[in-house]
């Protein structure tokens, strides 16, 4: 996998690419590239990245395809508390880094144990669909 390829993108909201993703839609695009596996798009759960509970339950609908882990490995879910709700995304990449497509910085490398992040974690999820 070349992470490189993956940094930079824009965020959009409800973004599908190719070229600017909302979170979920970043992990959808990376699974396929990388496993050769279609996720849902969850468009139909949510108007806005911006609605909290209409993302959480986009997420809480398919976690029945999800398998939560402790010891994650390279292209695994990673669930994020953000504003109270589970809505955030990311892909555990390795050590304490992760790939994720946030509104403000578009897609990015960064650390689990950052002051941002690291209190956010809900738990690593691995795809079992």
């Amino acid at each position: 996998m070349n992470i490189r390829e993956y940094i930079g993108l824009d965020y959009e909201d409800r973004g599908r690419g190719p070229n600017a993703f909302d979170c979920l839609g970043f992990v959808s695009y990376v699974f396929r590239r990388e496993l050769n596996i279609d996720l849902p798009d969850f468009l139909d759960t949510y108007r806005s990245a911006e609605d909290s509970s209409g993302v959480a339950a986009a997420i809480n609908k398919r976690k029945v395809d999800w398998e939560r882990v402790d010891n994650p490995r390279p292209l695994d879910l990673i669930l994020f508390n953000v504003l109270g709700h589970p809505t955030h995304v990311g892909l555990f990449i390795s050590n304490d880094d992760f790939l994720h497509c946030f509104k403000g910085t578009g897609s990015c490398l960064e650390r689990l144990n950052s002051l941002t992040w690291g209190r956010r974690v809900l738990g690593f999820y691995r795809w079992k669909g």
